[in-house]
């Protein structure tokens, strides 16, 4: 068969992309080897380590070019809206803006893999600058590490298993037996992208992953130095400070990745939430709890010389488990239990031998070297601050274990054929978490007042009696105020609030106001800060679109949501908690429909606003996954009102109307109704047996005999019964289907003769919104919490960088 010539193809950028990842991943190779060499001869021949380094250095930063050709390349694919190339194709579109062209990069696995080995190729030239000796150890295993991510890129067949998927195959190449491509101009028929997920198209999505990333890429650092002093057997000051320095350094921004996806998942989801302990989530959440614990025991054995051995293992154990959550997310094995899982690109093999690979490596340089480890011979005295870190780091590595677990169910269903599921994920993970909150709380809260080696009880309990007093009268004072009556959430109040008091009085009293020097305290601020947010935003949040009319909105919603989702119809005002609230209409913006929505702050339609603002959630009905809603919140400084559509009409066949009006009428008389019906009230009938209703005895019951007739002409008879059963009144509703007319018997006036009727009317063809509303109070103190334990690491990165420097002074002295 004749070779097709195409016309108009970027065949050039595909091979040059392809060009790009093989030689980041020779240049990985090379680097590896190099600094394995240089490690090996670095005390036996000066020399030859030198050499090998530098050639090494070479190697690396050949694989920084590439990984820069690479990201430069693809961007530029996807700026020019070339969708001859699957990646493009696939996660781009013409209508995209510039910034959301850069949430396609990593929407997808091969871009999220690229920038996970960019910001490791990034690291390891800063750890080339500045590690010294460490550096042929440590840049080992960040470039064995660099092996692997670019072998996520190659895309090549090896003895028929596929090894890796390229971001730069062209689409004629992934499904060559479409009949398009036997056209030499295909590539001018192909009309736009398939797009970037709706859900993905939020301005934190723009931040969230590279920060992630980063985040990911820094736990190897932690890693890789406890795995070059177990291979140099040399636990020193001089590897403690970088170590250090380094795990601070990841937690904060793998710690700012989470929360930055808590704050996206707020914003553009409808869970109405920050936190769903999605399987995702709680995969990169683990992580930094481990990492959090080898944090505290590292600093334990700065001070003290205690808890090397399990500082050892939780380092490693972090950036291992950021290994298990990339299998867990890539590797298609969670389904559709996670929005944050990528398909499944037929790589489960590689990652698997990616993940065990290192596990095997750090478990083997460990069990080896577990003797050579120094351990003091007496154990911490009770009273000793390095005791109780001790102990905080095991209740953390406990929560993260039973997180694992739980977020691990699809991987054990699959290997011994179980089929747990958990169904209400949220109630499932607080029932534990909650306990592991408050006792933690409760250790950030006084751990610090502990000194190492030994604390004089006394002395500590004086210091903390001040903080504890306070704290207990400001839980009691904000519980009584918030109406919070279960005395679990007032414990977590108290304990949150006493991680702020007792840290803040840590910082006044014993560090005596010097910020340079607490960062510790300054985290632990934010940490009871957050717990707090959590705690009252999320136990005192309030739906405020309650169904009020029992509206059935249809088998797509369940029971829970049609109660707490109102229906707004364009144009009409409804009552809302403190609100009247107007759905004015829509406008289009992109893909997106925004419906306008104004909210009016008074007790009455007929009052004067106190306040009025308009809030825009908006909607996407995409042909693959139905409707998409983003939701749109109004701040305050103590609360936010969080709104979402539920559904449109544009999305329903169910576009009906309710009038709901009152009716007094005499018997024997008639009465208009929506200037369409007029109900006569022939009588009242003594002895009801209308559909459904089941006299018992005792009852008090009457029937109103009805005549409804519409201006066209037709007449209905109806008889809705008013009965009065245990000393409390009833009622059975009468239903005209064919005017969609709901009459339900409230009341007998005796003195007028007379009763009174509730009459409900849906009409057809109307403009609406289905939406929910929800206030959450004082979530800012959670946002608040999250900015100022990031800025509690900065800080204490600040301390521990100027402590290396003077360090570096009296040694050149």
């Amino acid at each position: 068969m004749e070779e097709i010539k195409y016309i108009g193809e970027w065949l050039w950028a595909s091979n040059l992309g392809h060009l790009f990842t093989i030689v980041s991943l020779v240049a990985a190779l090379c680097a590896t080897i190099s600094y394995y060499f240089s490690a090996q001869q670095q005390t036996s021949n000066v020399e030859s380590s030198r050499a090998w380094r530098n050639l090494a250095r070479g190697a690396f930063c050949i694989n920084f070019l590439s990984i820069l050709g690479i990201f430069t390349l693809l961007f530029f694919l996807i700026f020019k809206h070339r969708f001859e190339f699957q990646y493009v194709w696939q996660h781009s579109s013409l209508e995209l803006p510039v910034y959301y062209m850069i949430s396609c990069f990593w929407e997808g696995q091969e871009g999220s893999f690229l920038l996970w080995g960019f910001w490791t190729a990034v690291l390891g030239l800063v750890v080339m600058k500045t590690a010294n000796r460490w550096e042929p150890t440590v840049m080992t295993w960040m470039s064995i590490m660099q092996v692997f991510l670019a072998a996520m890129l190659i895309g090549i067949y090896f003895f028929g298993y596929k090894i890796g998927s390229s971001p730069f195959m062209l689409l004629r190449d992934v499904q060559p037996g479409m009949p398009l491509f036997m056209r030499p101009n295909y590539v001018e028929l192909i009309p736009n992208g398939n797009g970037l997920n709706p859900l993905l198209q939020n301005y934190w999505m723009v931040i969230h992953p590279p920060t992630l990333f980063l985040g990911f890429a820094a736990t190897l650092l932690p890693f890789s130095y406890v795995q070059s002093a177990l291979w140099k057997k040399d636990f020193s000051p001089e590897w403690v400070r970088p170590t250090l320095i380094w795990s601070l350094f990841a937690a904060a921004i793998l710690g700012i990745g989470i929360l930055m996806g808590g704050a996206w998942a707020y914003e553009a989801l409808s869970f109405g939430g920050f936190w769903a302990w999605d399987p995702v989530e709680n995969a990169s959440l683990v992580p930094w709890i481990i990492l959090i614990a080898g944090l505290h025991t590292l600093l334990a054995y700065k001070s003290s010389g205690h808890a090397l051995r399990i500082t050892a293992i939780f380092l490693s154990l972090s950036f291992l488990l950021i290994l298990y959550s990339t299998f867990l997310t890539r590797s298609g094995i969670l389904g559709d239990t996670s929005v944050h899982a990528f398909t499944d690109l037929g790589m489960s093999g590689q990652l698997l031998v990616f993940m065990l690979t290192f596990v095997l490596l750090s478990v083997v340089f460990l069990a080896y070297n577990w003797k050579a480890m120094p351990a003091p011979e007496k154990e911490e005295n009770a009273y000793s601050r390095e005791f109780w870190i001790f102990v905080s780091a095991l209740l953390l590595l406990m929560l993260g274990s039973l997180i694992t677990i739980d977020t691990s169910w699809p991987v054990i269903n699959k290997i011994f054929g179980t089929n747990t599921v958990i169904t209400d994920a949220v109630s499932h993970y607080n029932r534990y978490a909650i306990w592991f909150g408050i006792v933690l709380a409760l250790l950030s809260a006084v751990v610090q007042y502990f000194r190492y080696k030994k604390t004089s009880l006394q002395t500590f309990l004086q210091k903390l009696a001040i903080s504890t007093i306070i704290a207990l009268l400001l839980t009691a004072v904000i519980a009584w105020q918030l109406k919070m009556s279960w005395w679990v959430y007032n414990l977590f109040l108290f304990t949150g609030l006493y991680v702020v008091i007792a840290n803040l009085g840590y910082l006044i009293t014993v560090l005596k106001g010097k910020v340079k020097v607490a960062g510790g305290s300054v985290a632990h601020i934010g940490f009871g800060l957050m717990l707090v947010g959590i705690l009252i935003s999320s136990a005192k949040k309030e739906v405020i679109s309650l169904n009020t009319l029992g509206i059935d909105y249809g088998e797509e919603f369940e029971e829970k949501d049609k109660r707490e989702n109102i229906l707004l119809y364009k144009s009409k005002p409804v009552q809302m908690n403190d609100y009247w609230v107007t759905y004015v209409g829509d406008t289009i913006q992109g893909p997106n429909t925004l419906h306008i929505v104004r909210y009016e702050k008074k007790k009455k339609e007929t009052d004067s606003p106190a306040e009025v603002f308009t809030l825009y959630p908006n909607s996407q009905v995409n042909p693959k996954m139905g409707l998409i809603a983003n939701p749109d919140t109004r701040h305050y400084w103590y609360k936010d009102v969080f709104t979402h559509v539920s559904s449109i009409s544009d999305n329903t066949k169910k576009a009906e109307e309710a009038v709901n009006k009152k009716l007094e009428i005499e018997i024997g008389k008639t009465k208009a109704f929506d200037d369409q019906l007029l109900i006569l009230v022939e009588r009242i009938n003594p002895n009801p047996l209308g559909i459904g209703f089941v006299p018992m005895e005792g009852d008090i019951a009457a029937g109103a005999i009805l005549q409804v007739a519409h201006k066209n002409g037709e007449k209905y008879t109806a008889e809705p019964i008013y009965y009065i059963r245990n000393s409390q009144e009833n009622s059975q509703e009468a239903v005209v289907d064919e005017l969609g007319l709901t009459l339900k018997f409230e009341k007998i006036l005796p003195e007028k003769n007379s009763i009174v009727l509730d009459v409900i009317q849906r009409k057809v063809g109307a403009e609406f919104i289905i939406m929910k509303a929800i206030v959450f109070p004082h979530i800012n103190l959670l946002w608040l919490g999250c900015i100022v334990m990031s800025i509690g690491f900065i800080i204490s990165m600040m301390n521990r960088y100027q402590e290396i420097k003077r360090n570096r002074g009296r040694i050149k002295s």
